[in-house]
């Protein structure tokens, strides 16, 4: 039997989870007495827990030590308040590539509305406690995240 290098065998899971997700029940749409409201924190944990974790420190299941580029911790907020909020709704909407970041971070712009990626956003500033604070230097990034590419 061949056998396939580990980032294909990582890339291979990751591309059956996305088709999975998308054909699966949306979770983020709640009602409350005849009103839709939007749960953010189930759609995080349906879309984004198997690669950043349930708590969202980048250690979900999908996460392996031989990933060329691991997951982001949501809850370090020396980086996430590096980042504005329209960064994070184009890494959402069009995937890691759209911002240089990550290939295996799949694209939710054709699973989720406007509205729902809005809501994961604040979600996000919840789980890192902070607030897009200004633009950085890449050398003070680097200093911060020392992977910081």
């Amino acid at each position: 039997m061949k056998t396939f290098p580990g980032r294909f065998k990582i890339a291979a899971v990751l591309f059956s989870l996305c088709v999975f997700l998308s054909l699966s029940r949306h979770p983020g749409v709640a009602a409350e007495s005849g009103k839709a409201g939007i749960d953010a924190s189930s759609l995080y944990l349906h879309y984004c827990s198997q690669c950043h974790g349930i708590g969202g420190r980048g250690d979900g299941i999908n996460s392996t030590p031989d990933m060329a580029i691991n997951p982001r911790d949501h809850t370090e907020a020396s980086f996430m308040s590096t980042r504005s909020d329209e960064q994070f709704i184009e890494i959402i909407t069009g995937g890691g590539t759209r911002l240089a970041k990550s290939p295996l971070m799949p694209s939710w712009g054709s699973t989720l509305s406007g509205e729902e990626i809005s809501a994961l956003v604040a979600y996000l500033r919840e789980l890192c406690k902070c607030r897009y604070e200004g633009i950085l230097s890449h050398s003070k990034l680097r200093r911060v995240d020392p992977d910081f590419r």
